[in-house]
């Protein structure tokens, strides 16, 4: 069964969550945010619900901290809250949040975006060393200076190792695999955040932070005005 950790600074809230989800999931919940860093790293989930505002450490601050840390970093966030602005929305996007539900929210629609983010996420089985060697081409993507393994995850510029959140790691992906082709916004929007309730403005704001960190690439991504970004690259 998947685990699930439920972080609400009202404990009122973790029990209902944990009762909407149990038959479903294995949950675990609290309403320490300060303390729940250590309860992911114990639980090992498949995916994190928390709220957006809450005291001493917040949604956002713990998302961050989450996808700074290599053994969390990967693990699918959900945000929920009643009274985030959309500023705030794309904030949770920014940092590398997976959806935002808004509160109060359904049951069949809250275990249904569960659902759908964690088979997004779901981990292989091991890979049998000697078929990645004899198929290095196929999970290594390479454009000039840079390099992406699609085992691993790890993107390299000039052999320096560059931080990328789940979706700067797909945008890029997407980018190089259509090299000198136009991929345009919903195309991102599509492929990249799925079915929530993405704007354009999102894509544009993760692109610009991607760029900034593969800074040294010899390639250039071009904005497409009002269509969308080009990874240019000439030998």
């Amino acid at each position: 069964m998947n685990k699930v950790v439920i972080i609400d600074d009202l404990v009122d809230s973790c029990s209902v969550i944990s009762e909407i989800l149990s038959p479903y999931f294995e949950c675990k919940s609290t309403s320490e945010s300060h303390s729940a860093l250590d309860l992911i790293l114990e639980f090992k989930p498949n995916i994190v619900l928390m709220d957006y505002q809450m005291p001493r450490v917040n949604g956002a601050e713990l998302c961050k901290s989450l996808k700074e840390n290599p053994a969390t970093k990967d693990i699918p966030i959900i945000f929920m809250s009643g009274v985030a602005t959309e500023d705030e929305r794309v904030e949770t996007l920014e940092l590398g949040g997976d959806d935002f539900i808004a509160k109060p929210f359904h049951p069949k629609e809250l275990i249904l975006r569960l659902k759908k983010r964690i088979q997004g996420y779901t981990v292989k089985p091991p890979i049998d060393n000697h078929a990645v060697i004899a198929n290095v081409n196929a999970s290594t993507l390479a454009v000039g200076n840079l390099k992406m393994n699609l085992n691993s995850r790890l993107v390299y510029v000039n052999e320096r190792e560059i931080t990328l959140t789940p979706k700067q790691f797909e945008i890029l992906k997407l980018l190089i695999e259509n090299q000198n082709h136009l991929v345009s916004r919903s195309t991102f929007m599509e492929e990249v955040w799925g079915h929530f309730e993405v704007t354009p403005r999102n894509v544009d704001s993760q692109i610009n932070y991607l760029k900034k960190k593969i800074e040294g690439f010899q390639g250039i991504i071009t904005a497409v005005p009002s269509f969308g970004y080009r990874l240019d690259y000439k030998m």
